[in-house]
């Protein structure tokens, strides 16, 4: 060992001071020692960042269950959201349909519904267009709905607030 070696007067021999200070004590000294260090490290502009990773390193494994259970938790939660989403863009295509139909069968509609039920069809298009679907009926009845309210605000025939589809307040 080439510690610093002292020369004992009384006994003449050497002693290292790991010897002088004992074994435990060398090594909790040597702890401190890293510890500060590794503060030091950490502290300077280097991108080594030794108290990052360790207890990074540590907080993985404390909480490894718990990350497994929130992706468990997350997937379901995606499979949800994309089942709700579809489940609503089922409906608001019924109700361009039923509007559409309605329309077809001569069945007259206040400037609003047509404004709330174009919104749904800009909805439904915009949602097909980002997943790629197909909608070939819808499309021809969306086409239909334009131009009917396209008409209505041409002619002014929309059925006004208050009236029956007959016409009578």
């Amino acid at each position: 060992m080439s510690a610093v070696l002292l020369l004992c007067p009384e006994r003449r021999e050497t002693v290292s001071i790991i010897d002088m200070i004992g074994i435990k004590s060398g090594v909790s000294i040597g702890i401190c020692l890293i510890a500060i260090a590794m503060t030091l490290i950490q502290i300077a502009p280097i991108k080594l960042n030794p108290w990052d990773r360790i207890l990074t390193w540590l907080g993985n494994h404390m909480n490894a269950d718990i990350v497994k259970r929130v992706d468990v938790i997350e997937a379901k939660l995606d499979e949800h959201i994309r089942e709700s989403s579809d489940e609503r863009i089922r409906k608001v295509r019924a109700d361009i349909l039923d509007f559409g139909n309605a329309c077809m069968n001569g069945r007259p509609h206040t400037k609003e519904e047509f404004e709330f039920v174009i919104s749904e069809c800009d909805q439904y298009e915009k949602h097909i267009e980002k997943t790629g679907g197909k909608n070939g009926v819808a499309t021809a009845t969306i086409t239909e709905i334009r131009r009917l309210y396209e008409k209505g605000l041409h002619d002014n025939s929309f059925m006004k607030e208050g009236e029956n589809e007959t016409g009578i307040h």
